[in-house]
């Protein structure tokens, strides 16, 4: 009876691992490209050469993989801006609480409870926006990309290492 609950918890965890996959690739989601050989395309793995050869990109799937994108970067974007004004704005908040002793803590959990928000909407919007680029790939190509991301943050910590 476990190993039947193992197959049906299985593709959620493929899903899941492909997102983590795909948000190491793009992450932050107009950084850099998250690859080995560098070069900055913005979170468009499939933009850098290596990776489009790798994973036998067509023009087609390039063209929807670039589509997508297209469709949710300007919400990413904002997203991203809301963020760092959170940031921003509880940072100041910390500023002023250190400066006057008599602040209040409320003030102060509601400014971090607004960051954690507007951070999980962020991570949300990734996610979505990554698991619809999964439907474009085919099993094969997300297992490629998964060997490449993890060959990628072994030579990144590798060289954190040195």
């Amino acid at each position: 009876m476990g190993h039947r609950t193992h197959e049906v918890r299985c593709p959620k965890i493929r899903v899941l691992g492909l997102a983590l996959v795909l948000a190491a690739a793009g992450t932050p989601a107009f950084g850099g490209s998250g690859f080995p050989d560098g070069g900055m395309h913005h979170g468009k793995f499939w933009k850098k050469s290596k990776v489009r050869h790798e994973l036998q990109l067509t023009d087609d799937e390039v063209r929807t993989l670039e589509h997508i994108f297209a469709r949710n970067q300007q919400t990413l974007t904002d997203l991203e801006a809301d963020v760092e004004r959170k940031k921003d704005e509880l940072d100041t908040l910390f500023t002023l609480l250190i400066a006057d002793e008599r602040a209040t803590g409320p003030t102060k959990r509601s400014a971090r409870t607004t960051l954690e928000q507007a951070r999980a909407k962020l991570g949300k919007a990734r996610v979505t926006l990554l698991l619809e680029m999964r439907n474009v790939l085919t099993p094969r190509q997300r297992a490629t990309l998964a060997r490449l991301s993890e060959k990628r943050h072994d030579e990144e910590e590798d060289d954190h290492k040195d």
